[in-house]
């Protein structure tokens, strides 16, 4: 018998259309998105408000004001989107944010008494998912890039000298926005519930590693407690929530 090369490839060749047709129609393509709330107690802003607050409670009581105290920042609310390729095992690439904002304001006799902070964070990431379960249990570990924003406005009378009040802490005056980036990374898990053949409603938890060493305004570090050290802004943490994911086969 004569090995015949050329008919092996006529044979390979036209069963392959077949082969990657069958194989793409087997890889299942998911997209999924919610809502979820995040823990986080950055030790830099809540050293910066406890601070601030001692020195409110201080000027309340010499001027006989009701200005009150700033609620520290504990988490905030956002949201988390993925696209994912694969089954049982998964690649995905995401994105999550969320938001956090916290304030006074009121006055000492007829000067206005204002402090807000507003955090905002965001992220894109690569994940590696697996579920053993299919579609009913999914747990993944990510890894990416991370931005931070702290938006800051504080208006004091104390600083400028009007009323002349000791204050054992003044804070910074003017309207601030300091930026960072840093690497995140994390993990999560999922139970999922059916809604439909293409569709179910999941239950997540997670925790996320997030740690900016600097956040920078116009080159000018952050520095809120004024301590002379500039503040990282540390916003790992636990975050639960509701992700409704969308499947099918390419």
């Amino acid at each position: 018998m004569r090995w015949d090369g050329a008919g092996v490839f006529r044979r390979v060749g036209a069963l392959l259309p077949w082969a990657v047709s069958a194989f793409a129609l087997a890889v299942p393509v998911g997209f999924e998105s919610g809502p979820h709330f995040f823990h986080a107690y950055p030790p830099a802003l809540s050293a910066f408000l406890q601070l601030t607050n001692v020195s409110l409670a201080y000027g309340n009581e010499l001027l006989g004001g009701a200005v009150p105290a700033v609620p520290l920042v504990a988490g905030g609310l956002g949201v988390r989107a993925g696209a994912t390729l694969g089954a049982p095992f998964a690649l995905a690439l995401g994105f999550s944010a969320f938001e956090a904002a916290t304030g006074t304001e009121g006055r000492w006799g007829p000067d206005p008494v204002v402090v807000r902070l507003g955090l905002t964070y965001a992220d894109l990431h690569g994940a590696l998912l697996f579920s053993p379960w299919p579609g009913l249990l999914w747990l993944a570990l990510f890894a990416g890039f991370g931005v931070a924003r702290v938006d800051y406005a504080a208006a004091l009378p104390a600083a400028v000298g009007s009323p002349p009040l000791p204050l054992p802490f003044v804070p910074h005056q003017g309207t601030w926005s300091f930026r960072g980036r840093a690497f995140v990374a994390g993990f999560w898990a999922r139970a999922a519930f059916p809604l439909l053949s293409v569709l179910t409603l999941g239950v997540e938890a997670g925790y996320r590693w997030a740690l900016f060493p600097a956040l920078l305004s116009d080159a000018l570090p952050m520095d809120l407690d004024k301590n002379g050290v500039p503040d990282g802004l540390d916003l790992s943490g636990l975050w639960v929530g509701l992700t409704l994911r969308v499947e099918f086969a390419l």
